[in-house]
């Protein structure tokens, strides 16, 4: 391939989907760079580099310049990269800008895509079966490639993931004998995010996340090669591994990334985390904090970055905080009317149920208890097992898509029990308690600890059960008996 360079748009398309990085760069030396051709082997570069921004207006300007018969071959190039990066409508501009027939069907598909991850099931559904059934008939291998990735991406938007698996996985034998080793890392990538978000399975996550790095060298693409690092770091903190959390957030500071995974959401969670476990809580609750709010966050994002800053805070010792952040991730995690994608419902699950445990840890125990019973937690196992976890459920028996987060709960637990002992109350228990003593109901209570009267109500409640007393006066009495008030009983 390096004694060739495409001279027009059709060809530098197929070069585009087969070449290695290298033979790219070759090309382009030869290539016309202010012709179409030229600019898509140019967008190719720039993607395999990691530098999208750059990729992304070299093709505009493409378009801009196209043919008419060279636009369709600029479509099929620009429409994906804009899917890539989450621009949805932009992308379904761009492939309604043409009505050419050539690669109609791959348009079909970027269709069936776009409506998927909009939510409209029901066209992504129609636009899948009209391309599987022309696929049969399509004589053109590097266009059956781009369709089968495309409609495993469509499945996976829409929650198939049995549908998704195949279409990944037929791509992949076409991608094998093609020899595409850089369009084989975006079929195991929809492979990895199948398995990450929908099917929970870990250890399948982890052998596409390395197969990424593997077709990545193979291919020279220098941006994949970063995915497949950092979807490993990611991977292994959810999975509560030290060493290899470790390994792979040393490689990920030896080779910079490129721009496009710097600001990876699971990969401030992963370094949250790591710190976290390391005891290093003021550090992990800054990370969390700029990761919130980062603009463009989802509510299930942030309601995650609450929960984990609520754990941060009883581990720190502040419950006000705790309670405050944990009541703000359950509010923002209630799972939405319309459908959502795969890893922002993981993302809404995982934060309720830990705002829940932290409403148990911190004396809020209704409201923890009623948000853990919603049942869009119920219907994953790995969260109720998440939920068992601080009373008395055993780390490793706890499945590994969840493991990393356990580790947090069980610091946090342990920091809780180690505190200095009011006895068997918590400290937000005895407060109100001691408000009790002198007479204030349970409004004024609420007024002076900026809470609401069913929170102190809550903690009456509680204190009774604890002391085994009934009434305002026998639970008062019994605290003054065992000391729990603070007064000086001698005076």
């Amino acid at each position: 391939m390096e004694a060739f360079a495409p001279t027009d748009a059709a060809a530098a398309f197929y070069v585009c989907a087969l070449a290695s990085y290298d033979d790219v760069k070759a090309m382009l030396v030869r290539a016309d760079r202010i012709g179409t051709a030229g600019l898509l082997l140019a967008a190719t570069a720039w993607q395999c580099e990691g530098d999208v921004l750059r990729a992304e207006s070299t093709l505009r300007r493409a378009a801009d310049r196209a043919a008419d018969d060279e636009l369709p071959y600029v479509v099929d190039l620009l429409a994906p990269l804009l899917i890539s990066r989450g621009m949805f409508t932009r992308a379904a501009a761009v492939v309604a800008s043409t009505a050419s027939p050539a690669l109609q069907i791959g348009r079909t598909a970027l269709q069936a895509v776009i409506d998927a991850a909009n939510g409209a099931v029901r066209p992504a559904e129609e636009r899948a079966a009209a391309v599987r059934e022309a696929l049969p008939h399509l004589d053109d291998d590097v266009l059956r490639l781009r369709i089968h990735q495309r409609l495993a991406l469509a499945a996976y938007y829409r929650g198939v993931p049995g549908e998704a698996l195949e279409e990944a996985a037929q791509g992949l034998r076409l991608a094998r004998l093609l020899g595409a080793h850089r369009f084989a890392c975006q079929l195991h990538t929809v492979m990895y995010a199948t398995h990450y978000t929908w099917a929970g399975d870990f250890d399948a996550a982890w052998h596409h996340a390395v197969a990424i790095g593997r077709q990545a060298e193979l291919g020279g693409d220098v941006s994949f090669g970063a995915f497949s690092r950092v979807a490993q770091y990611e991977l292994a903190a959810e999975r509560g591994d030290d060493a290899e959390t470790l390994l792979m957030r040393s490689k990920l500071e030896r080779d910079p990334l490129p721009e496009q995974y710097r600001e990876r959401f699971a990969a401030g969670i992963a370094d949250a985390l790591r710190l976290a476990w390391a005891g290093e809580f003021a550090t992990s609750r800054n990370v969390l904090t700029v990761l919130k709010d980062t603009s463009g966050r989802t509510d299930g994002e942030r309601a995650l970055c609450r929960a984990l800053l609520a754990l941060v805070a009883v581990a720190l010792g502040d419950d006000d905080a705790a309670r405050r952040l944990s009541r703000q991730a359950i509010s923002n995690s209630a799972r939405p009317e319309k459908r959502i994608v795969a890893y922002e419902l993981r993302y809404r699950r995982l934060a309720r149920a830990l705002a829940s445990v932290v409403g148990d840890m911190i004396g809020d125990v209704v409201r923890g208890r009623r948000a853990a019973e919603a049942r869009f937690l119920q219907d994953d196992p790995s969260i109720k097992a998440l939920l068992r976890v601080p009373s008395g459920g055993v780390l490793n028996d706890v499945p590994a898509s969840v493991r990393g987060y356990a580790r947090l709960l069980l610091i946090a637990r342990d920091r809780v029990t180690a505190r200095p002992s009011h006895g068997p109350l918590t400290a937000g228990e005895v407060d109100v308690l001691k408000m009790v003593a002198s007479g204030k109901t349970a409004p004024q209570i609420a007024a002076t600890l900026g809470r609401s009267p069913h929170t102190v109500r809550t903690h009456i409640r509680n204190a009774s059960i604890k002391l085994d007393a009934h009434g305002r006066f026998e639970i008062v009495a019994r605290a003054r008996q065992l000391g729990l008030l603070g007064e000086n009983l001698g005076s």
